[in-house]
């Protein structure tokens, strides 16, 4: 299973460019400020916007890759940079090469995806012709095979966002992550920059955006995610212990808890007992004995609580 960390950067069609049925029907009933903000949301929409940028890289190794568009390059053209690989194309063929990279069991790994990566690129590979190889959605309140750390950090929609706001950039920058925004380029600056041909700074961008979501991934497996039963099994994790202890096995607890024991029990057998028993430093068999009658050896035996249990 490769744990793949994945950020798309998008672009809305000019509205000129809408049919014009489409264009009363976005804005029908508005005031003319919110008519003009719906204008410039055509990024937010599979059905008004496409894919300039897919950012893809490896949390285990570190390797990554951006797929970006150049509009009218009909074949796909890579250059290495490092442990970094840039490839260019139309946004079908970017498409393609995306899901050439991720597998059925592969974790698709994202801030927002379950709302916004997953199903802008299962649409736009739709629209395109490309048929997606798996969901990119799943159930909602899982962490395997789609991951989506903003559901992580808001407990599956528990948190009230309107108390408790933040994008990747404010949850990057309280975990002490170097945020992926510059002075010239973030996410509102992208269809911008698209517009005048900066194709390449896109993608630069784009893959520090999943360089920071890589990294506060690996913040939040240890502490938050790990909790999640299903995320655990595909990990093969046990929960952490709420404190460090030493190892040690059942009988040696036993025996550790049964120090003073044996005499307390023989003056409780002993009815005609006057005097407070005197506690022993030393472990009794009888003790032991009485511990593991036959009839409680069941309550007695080490269980784990997320085993499996038997149909």
């Amino acid at each position: 299973m490769k744990r793949l960390v994945i950020d798309i950067e998008t672009v809305g069609t000019p509205w000129e460019e809408h049919d014009p049925y489409v264009r009363e029907f976005l804005i029908k009933g508005m005031s003319d400020a919110e008519a003009e903000e719906e204008k410039r949301r055509g990024g937010l929409s599979p059905f008004r916007g496409r894919i300039v940028a897919i950012g893809v890289i490896n949390a285990d190794d570190g390797r990554g890759a951006v797929l970006y568009e150049v509009p009218g390059q009909e074949q796909l053209i890579t250059r290495k940079d490092g442990n970094r690989t840039f490839i260019s194309g139309t946004e079908k063929l970017i498409l393609q090469q995306f899901w050439s990279y991720l597998n059925r069991d592969d974790r698709f790994v994202s801030f927002n995806g379950r709302q916004f990566d997953g199903p802008f690129i299962m649409i736009r590979s739709a629209i395109n012709g490309v048929i997606p190889k798996r969901d990119l959605v799943g159930p909602r309140y899982a962490f395997h095979p789609n991951c989506d750390l903003r559901d992580a950090l808001t407990f599956n929609g528990t948190v009230n966002t309107r108390q408790i706001r933040f994008n990747l950039d404010f949850a990057c920058k309280a975990f002490g992550i170097a945020s992926s925004k510059t002075d010239s380029m973030d996410g509102r600056a992208v269809e911008t920059a698209y517009r005048e041909g900066r194709y390449e700074e896109i993608a630069s961008y784009c893959l520090d955006d999943v360089r920071a979501t890589c990294e506060l991934y690996q913040r939040l497996v240890p502490t938050i995610l790990i909790w999640n039963e299903a995320f655990r099994k595909s990990e093969n994790l046990n929960p952490p212990a709420s404190k460090p202890a030493e190892p040690r096995t059942f009988m040696e607890s036993v025996r550790a808890g049964s120090e003073g024991l044996a005499e307390a029990l023989e003056a409780a057998d002993d009815e005609s007992a006057s005097e407070a028993p005197v506690i022993s430093s030393k472990p009794s068999m009888k003790v032991l004995k009485k511990l593991l009658r036959p009839e409680d050896d069941d309550e007695l035996q080490p269980t784990d609580p997320f085993a499996e249990k038997d149909e």
